[in-house]
């Protein structure tokens, strides 16, 4: 006579869940998964199969309590034929061969006698883990001849297996191509010339590509003071900085720092070195200035803010504001940044 399995042997712990969640791999979550998964659903060996988005087969398997000659066995001769497996993937949810068919009639079938029973799988259950619109794999258990009937409660705790399971993949893929993408870029600013500095303000932290690495080593004392000027009040703001370095160059730095428009948190800021030579305003440009509006530029290519030219030039700073606006109609920008940009390149 079958037996019902106790209550807490189904439930899937809090703490368990998180730990498939946060897995740090898909084959550690597999791992994971499946040191529990057969005693928690009452089967002695249970499989979780992934499939390729594109063609649906199977690109990664973990299975406990059964070998490889029956992985092997079972992708060459049972797969196909297997009606558990093809009724849960074409209708989406969970089929037994204690619910699909009479008992008699599934001992018939050509995939028990050549897949399953050598390998003692007198009853099996398959649960898809569906991801939205997509089967992103299965959920496999098998049960020998002494063990009881896959019930409608073991079919529901599967199903909830199976679910938790997909939302875990599915977590752990996204996190993977996250990475993959962070991995990217890091390597593509590092290849970069140009010393450039991501500051995330949500984390409190700061990424430097290899060129800022090399210039703020170079900096020794200085460094937190040009640090400062990583930071940005505005969506965008440009900062000069001129000193000895600490192998007494004389260095000419200006900051270029910008919020991103989806990530007001995170501030992108460019380092450009310069000598004092070259900060200079080109002769087409000054073609298109007035004599006071490249006065002015002049001022804007040093780093210096609106207050500090009007003082300079003892004119009010709202008469500051309008030559720059002028400025940027006739140099076709619309931020200092972009201003800066156009008058250094």
């Amino acid at each position: 006579m079958s037996r019902a399995l106790p209550e807490p042997v189904r439930q899937l712990s809090p703490v368990f869940v998180a730990e498939l969640v946060t897995s740090p791999s898909l084959q550690r979550l597999l791992e994971r998964f499946l040191d529990e998964a057969p005693g928690r659903l009452g089967s002695f060996a249970a499989g979780v199969y992934l499939h390729d988005h594109a063609t649906g087969r199977p690109i990664a398997a973990e299975i406990r309590g059964l070998g490889n000659y029956y992985q092997r066995s079972y992708e060459r001769f049972g797969r196909d034929h297997d009606p558990i497996v093809q009724n849960a993937l074409r209708d989406r949810k969970v089929y037994d061969s204690d619910s699909l068919m009479p008992r008699e009639e599934w001992l018939k079938l050509p995939v028990v006698h050549e897949v399953f029973a050598p390998h003692a799988m007198a009853r099996v259950l398959c649960a898809p883990l569906v991801v939205g619109d997509e089967v992103a794999g299965t959920l496999n258990l098998a049960r020998r001849d002494e063990q009881p009937e896959f019930t409608e409660a073991d079919r529901d705790a599967a199903q909830v297996a199976a679910t938790v399971l997909g939302i875990a993949v599915s977590a752990v893929r996204r996190s993977a191509a996250t990475e993959r993408e962070r991995t990217q870029l890091t390597a593509a600013l590092d290849r970069c010339g140009t010393p450039v500095v991501l500051t995330d303000l949500g984390l409190a932290q700061r990424h430097f590509n290899a060129p800022a690495l090399a210039l703020f080593d170079r900096l020794g004392a200085a460094r937190p003071e040009v640090e400062r000027l990583l930071d940005c009040d505005d969506e965008s703001a440009v900062a000069s900085w001129s000193a000895a370095d600490g192998q007494g160059t004389e260095l000419h730095l200006t900051v270029t720092s910008q919020r991103l428009p989806g990530q007001p948190d995170v501030i992108v800021s460019v380092i450009a070195r310069r000598g004092t030579s070259s900060r200079t305003i080109s002769p087409t440009q000054r073609a298109l200035l007035t004599p006071r509006e490249i006065e002015i530029a002049t001022h804007v290519l040093a780093g210096r803010r609106d207050d500090e030219i009007a003082a300079t030039l003892v004119i009010s700073r709202h008469t500051v504001k309008d030559h720059v606006k002028s400025i940027y109609t006739k140099l076709a920008v619309h931020t200092r940044a972009e201003l800066l940009d156009r008058l250094l390149f």
